[in-house]
């Protein structure tokens, strides 16, 4: 083969590995001192790193995430998802903190992600959860409220084991007491609202639950009224 010819191709299947290495190096240079117990610095980013955030948004336009794994496709639109959050909430100024306010947070707003214009409810129910179909992702998609999950301090993209880091996330998550609260006495759970909304997800509540939390024998036995917790829409902005 020419050499010429073959540079070219090399060159050319190189060009998504080093677009996504990029944006991952953009993403891990944004959050990372700026997120504070799963807390975002919203006001610090915005004020020492929004070039990298820019950056982070630009490179996602043209990614190719279907070249990639399915653990690395997983990745990169956790990433995507984790990054125009922050990045919208910074660019407008705005939080999902209402009804309306939702609406047009996750289902106004279109990004170019991966050759199409997405919005953020796109990126979460198009492409990633159908991917997946693993209810532990809801443990890791922040959506910039106080009750959703901490946000993870660094990409998830070339982090290493995901479902190792989705194991963790889902114990850490569920071993919360502020998203699982269990009175044994009274033989009642309240949970997160996440587990109502996507109650198809997590097929049997409570014994999902169960398989994560530090008491979760005593959740396999006797008749549980489950309640669920009224969800914080505040900004999950970290304390100054």
């Amino acid at each position: 083969m020419n050499f010429r010819i073959l540079l070219l191709l090399i060159l050319l299947f190189a060009l998504p590995t080093q677009a996504q290495d990029s944006a991952r190096a953009d993403l891990t240079a944004v959050l990372d001192g700026y997120v504070v117990n799963g807390k975002v610095d919203y006001n610090g980013i915005r004020k020492d790193r929004w070039e990298e955030l820019q950056a982070f948004v630009d490179g996602l336009a043209n990614a190719e995430p279907e070249k990639l794994n399915k653990t690395d496709q997983i990745a990169f639109w956790l990433d995507a998802y984790n990054g125009l959050v922050v990045y919208q909430v910074i660019e407008k100024d705005a939080a999902p903190d209402s009804g309306r306010a939702r609406s047009k947070f996750f289902r106004g707003r279109q990004y170019q992600v991966a050759g199409q214009e997405r919005t953020l409810d796109d990126i979460e129910h198009k492409a990633l959860l159908p991917l997946a179909e693993d209810p532990r992702l809801h443990f890791v998609l922040v959506c910039g409220a106080q009750s959703c999950p901490p946000l993870r301090a660094s990409s998830f993209l070339g982090a290493g084991d995901l479902n190792e880091e989705l194991e963790k996330a889902a114990k850490a998550y569920i071993n919360d007491p502020d998203n699982v609260t269990i009175d044994a006495t009274n033989q009642k759970i309240v949970l997160n609202k996440i587990f109502d909304w996507y109650k198809d997800d997590f097929g049997n509540v409570l014994e999902f639950v169960a398989r994560y939390h530090s008491d979760g024998e005593q959740l396999l036995s006797g008749d549980w009224d489950i309640d669920y917790r009224d969800y914080d829409w505040n900004l999950n902005q970290a304390e100054d």
